[in-house]
């Protein structure tokens, strides 16, 4: 009896479905913050496969990491630029999943971002809808933000990744603005099937 039962364990821990299935451990909020880094103007982050380009933009010293809510901003990045058309911001948050126990989706996630935005005043411009970045599947929604007379546009992009809800925060004139700097500044390494 013991040779089969080897067997079957040798075969089930080799089996694709249970080692897809399984997940690594998921890392302390403080060290996947460590793991950025930032080099002229790329931010890296090794654990989650990400990188910003900051473009035009500059990074600003933004970042930072709440171990007893298990969240970061791990990095952000404005431009300035005094033609109102070109100014941006991007910032890049990481909460845990296991912090976040309701959380189940993450539309849900959004959708709440969201309405604590617009209980901020903002208006909803579109609703969660799933989009893809870079290869990986978010949800996203936008908003409309009116201050003093003037009005930029506010998108959140979250999806789930490797035990943390990985959220851009994006801001610019334009919701069109929005999706063209997700397309160019935000890329992440291919991940095996």
């Amino acid at each position: 009896m013991r040779p089969h039962s080897t067997s079957f364990l040798l075969a089930l821990l080799f089996s694709p479905v249970v080692t897809q299935a399984q997940e690594k451990p998921t890392k302390d909020i403080s060290a996947v913050y460590a793991e950025g880094k930032i080099s002229g103007t790329e931010y890296r982050n090794e654990y989650f496969g990400l990188t910003l380009n900051a473009g035009p933009g500059r990074f600003t010293e933004g970042g930072f990491v709440s171990s007893e809510g298990k969240r970061a901003r791990l990095v952000d990045v404005q431009d300035n630029s005094s033609n109102f058309q070109d100014k941006f911001e991007i910032a890049v948050l990481a909460d845990s999943l296991a912090a976040n126990p309701l959380v189940h989706t993450p539309e849900q996630y959004a959708r709440s971002v969201r309405h604590q935005f617009e209980k901020q005043g903002m208006e909803t411009e579109k609703a969660e809808s799933p989009i893809e970045v870079s290869g990986l599947p978010f949800v996203q929604a936008i908003l409309k933000v009116k201050e003093g007379g003037s009005s930029h546009y506010r998108g959140i992009y979250t999806t789930f990744l490797n035990g943390y809800i990985l959220s851009l925060d994006v801001s610019a004139a334009t919701a069109e603005k929005i999706a063209q700097l997700v397309t160019a500044a935000v890329k992440f390494k291919a991940r095996g099937k």
